[in-house]
């Protein structure tokens, strides 16, 4: 194995990282685009921080198995208080997070990666374009700032045991981001092992004892929640099991899964269809342990990102590329790190990420990708500012029916209109969305009200 040499200068470090954080905002401007608008459950979040005080569901230990996630909510409830409905304002603060956890990884890999192969990670992670879906989805942010936590995490207990003095007032902070992280989404359960991980094969300071020692907080930590997470399993799995988040508990699934994420990762799937070549998939994933195996910064970055995915490889029914976002940092820095002295190696490194960086756009899939999101965000974005135009001087009446031609991709069919009942600030509202059927009478009741959507544009009937 071969790992860093002399470390660079700060100033050749510094400026990699600002070329890759400029990458990162330039590579993803396009979720800036004004299209780009509230999408699903997007509409639950929002609807859920109007109505719900933050008492109601911020508590230091979880009450549900699923979703209960008050870090990540009490985000969104900072950024509707500033923001409200202000789509733009929203897009512009994940298009900036993205670019801090870039920063984040680049800060943490610096000890271990000479600069050139520091830069090659950062872009990795900046514009690899398949793992990225958190970046254009505001109901993800428990991925997003989950990946700021692991990683704050992560180099406040590594700043900790490298720094020659105070190194408490970091370990008490990576302690907070841990317990931060948790409450953020549920993979952060493994944090403790990430730790260890990081701990014990790539900073290896100090005796066996005292390594121990620092990660006994950490383990504290984890056993508590996992400890209440297995309460919680026990009492509420007969609600999850055979639906999308019911863990699928055997050995061929997470085989399938592992091969299903890199193929999503690496391209290895048919785009606009469900065709994934997982067979494909696991060769890639060999692929990368082979490449991990030749650096002890890529055989741990690669074992942290096995941890932080293990918790979705147990969902054999819900499989999202969302869920690449946080461990394809991990992964970057294990593809480029293998033999990080060799020149070689280093065109090898760099030729893999120009491939996986241009595959998108050569394969029109980048283009086509970005433009389904933005056109179905136009289409949501059409719908629900026709809505707001036609009530401006007007009250709801309930119940409510609004049919429409897309029935997922409308601002109005999650939660059966929460959009709506937002809008109007009133919780109590009945509205019944349904999409368009040939001769089909959507107003046919004549009590309450009525909208139909026509040539893509919202009007009202009654």
């Amino acid at each position: 194995m071969a790992d860093a040499g002399r470390p660079a200068s700060d100033l050749r470090q510094w400026l990699a990282m600002s070329i890759a954080v400029v990458a990162a905002l330039w590579f993803n401007a396009w979720v800036l685009d004004p299209a780009h608008f509230f999408f699903a459950d997007d509409w639950g979040w929002l609807a859920r921080v109007h109505f719900h005080e933050w008492t109601e569901t911020v508590h230091l230990l979880p009450n549900a198995l699923y979703n209960d996630r008050p870090v990540g909510e009490l985000v969104i409830r900072g950024f509707y208080r500033a923001f409200w409905l202000r789509h733009g304002a929203w897009n512009q603060a994940w298009w900036v997070v993205h670019a801090l956890n870039v920063a984040l990884l680049m800060l943490l890999a610096r000890p271990w990666l000479p600069t050139y192969r520091l830069l090659l990670a950062g872009l990795l992670s900046a514009c690899w374009f398949s793992t990225l879906t958190a970046v254009h989805w505001i109901g993800a942010v428990f991925d997003l700032v989950g990946a700021t936590l692991v990683l704050g995490t992560l180099l406040a207990y590594q700043h900790a045991v490298l720094s020659a003095d105070r190194k408490w007032p970091w370990l008490l902070l990576s302690l907070v981001l841990h317990v931060a992280a948790i409450r953020t989404k549920e993979f952060a359960l493994g944090l403790v092992a990430v730790l260890a991980i990081w701990e014990f094969v790539l900073l290896r300071r100090g005796g066996i004892r005292e390594r121990c020692i620092r990660l006994l907080p950490h383990a504290i930590i984890a056993l508590v929640f996992l400890a209440r997470y297995a309460w919680l399993y026990r009492h509420q799995h007969a609600a999850l099991d055979g639906g999308a988040y019911g863990l699928t508990l055997t050995a061929a699934s997470v085989i399938e899964g592992v091969g299903w994420y890199f193929a999503q990762a690496f391209y290895a799937f048919v785009p606009g269809s469900n065709q994934t070549h997982v067979f494909v998939g696991l060769c890639f994933a060999a692929l990368a342990a082979v490449l991990a195996g030749c650096s002890r910064a890529g055989i741990a970055s690669f074992a942290v990102a096995g941890v932080l995915v293990s918790a979705v490889l147990l969902l054999g029914s819900q499989r999202h590329p969302l869920y690449l976002y946080v461990p394809h940092f991990f992964v970057a820095i294990a593809l480029v790190a293998p033999f990080p002295q060799r020149r070689l190696a280093g065109v090898a490194a760099t030729l893999l990420v120009v491939v996986l960086l241009s595959w998108p756009a050569h394969t029109g899939f980048l283009r086509d990708a970005r433009h389904f999101v933005l056109v179905k965000g136009a289409y949501s974005k059409s719908l629900f500012y026709d809505y707001a135009r036609l009530m401006q001087h007007d009250k709801a009446t309930s119940p409510m029916t609004i049919a429409v031609a897309e029935t997922y991709f409308d601002p109005f069919s999650w939660g059966d209109g929460d959009a709506v009942r937002l809008y109007h600030d009133d919780h109590a509202l009945k509205v019944r969305v349904v999409g368009l059927q040939a001769g089909g009478e959507p107003c046919g009741d004549p009590t309450g009200s009525c909208f139909v959507e026509r040539a893509g544009r919202l009007t009202r009937v009654h």
